[in-house]
């Protein structure tokens, strides 16, 4: 496809940049739909009269529907849509930095969403999504998945779909933190299984306990069930959070907040508090340590956005080696320009 691509760019670059465009706004008309002109144009940061025309010549091959509500996708749409994001993707330059983020971080399978969730909430969004069409690719019946919660975790779980009931069991990974119901893995874990046909189980555990407290709950048996399940998950798709926030959000004390310091921490996962080199510094008391490296076949899966957060992914794709890993394209250059840069590390 990229071959045929740079052929026709050189016969026809005015036609390429047409289609190029079209498949730009019908991809993002997905994931905004019901969406106006304007809003599409500054999501994408297009001058509107350039959707506006991509827009009417979608509505004359009957891809979109406009009405008062906005553009949205008709049915007909929904067997160019796979292509029109891969040639947008392509189109935009996406497709390469995938592949050089997947060189660099020993990653197989990256995917990129097109701009920065640290300044644009629509791109979480979009990074919920491909994360979604990502683990419905990877589940198969009688699998089991565990998942941590977050807001991009709760994007992803919203994207989730499947046209038949998947006999899949969907665990948290971690236990409650913070105030933000809608954001718990618990929640995470419920909307996935609702939207899939699955099934779920709830931690009904703090996500910080000592071993000592975790033993003793661990002869309830529903605690037990969860952990049993966490110890054989077959898919397990994680946040990554920068180490400075989570110590903030989890709490730590002021002198495991020096060792984070001192040990230069600028990642977290699964209570583990690694460096750039993806070294474990600190280990946080909690319910999910361990999780995904508890037997041979386990999938991780790493969902992460935010130019922000370009550290701590460079680190947790050190500390464990991941399947797959999604993230957006602020993220994604701020990586490169860090590991092939002058000061690369």
């Amino acid at each position: 496809m990229l071959d045929d691509m740079k052929v026709l760019s050189r016969i026809a670059p005015d036609l390429m940049a047409d289609i190029g465009r079209r498949a730009q706004v019908l991809s993002s008309i997905e994931t905004m739909q019901p969406v106006g002109r304007r809003a599409l144009a500054a999501r994408l940061n297009l001058p509107e009269r350039e959707v506006r025309a991509a827009a009417a010549a979608l509505k004359e091959q009957g891809l979109i529907s406009m009405d008062a509500a906005g553009m949205q996708l008709t049915p007909q749409a929904i067997e160019v849509i796979p292509g029109a994001r891969d040639l947008s993707r392509s189109m935009f330059g996406l497709t390469k930095l995938e592949q050089a983020l997947s060189i660099l971080l020993g990653v197989p399978h990256v995917v990129v969403v097109s701009g920065n969730a640290d300044t644009d909430h629509q791109v979480l969004k979009e990074v919920g999504r491909a994360a979604a069409h990502r683990v419905h690719k990877l589940l198969q019946s009688g699998m089991t998945l565990a998942v941590t919660g977050g807001s991009t975790m709760s994007e992803m779980a919203h994207g989730m779909q499947s046209a038949t009931p998947m006999n899949v069991m969907v665990v948290p990974a971690r236990g409650g933190m913070g105030t933000a119901v809608e954001t718990q893995a618990n929640t995470v874990a419920a909307e996935i299984a609702r939207r899939i046909g699955g099934h779920h189980r709830v931690m009904h555990l703090p996500d910080t306990l000592d071993a000592a407290a975790l033993q003793e709950l661990m002869k309830l048996p529903e605690v037990k069930e969860i952990i049993e399940l966490l110890e054989r998950t077959d898919l397990v798709v994680h946040g990554i959070g920068r180490a400075d926030v989570m110590a903030q959000r989890r709490r730590l004390t002021a002198e495991q907040h020096e060792i984070l310091k001192k040990q230069r921490a600028v990642g977290e996962a699964f209570g583990d508090y690694f460096d750039f080199e993806g070294k474990t510094v600190l280990q946080a008391s909690t319910v999910s340590l361990g999780v995904g490296k508890l037997h041979q076949n386990s999938i991780m899966v790493g969902v992460a956005a935010g130019e922000k957060k370009a550290e701590a992914i460079i680190a947790a794709s050190r500390h464990e080696a991941h399947n797959s890993l999604i993230t957006d394209e602020a993220a994604a250059r701020r990586i490169v320009a860090l590991l092939k840069g002058p000061d690369a590390r």
